[in-house]
């Protein structure tokens, strides 16, 4: 009798470790990956195409606005060479020592 009372136990312990962790992960059962990769691929490129709608409303507000364009460009410039450097570093450690 308490080898069947510590059986049940255990199976509500598991019942309600997972019904938690039933609650984590991907909850969208009725998509397949083709059409949720189409769905975010639209949502990417409608704020793609925001952005860049703001961007150039900020650039033909004025000198500010345009100025504050450049200025986050050269931003983006920046970083994206200090990527390109970071990986060559990565790929080969000894040629981005003798760069530096």
């Amino acid at each position: 009798m308490a080898r069947g009372l510590s059986r049940e136990l255990a199976k509500e312990k598991a019942n309600k470790k997972n019904a938690k962790n039933a609650a984590k992960g991907n909850k969208e059962t009725a998509l397949t990956p083709a059409q949720r990769a189409e769905r975010d691929a639209k949502i990417l490129q409608e704020k793609k195409a925001r952005k860049e709608a703001e961007r150039a409303a900020l650039a033909a507000s004025g000198a500010d606005g345009a100025a504050q364009v450049k200025a986050e460009e050269a931003k983006k410039a920046a970083m994206r060479a200090k990527q390109r450097e970071n990986k060559l570093a990565a790929a080969n450690p000894l040629l981005a020592k003798k760069k530096g």
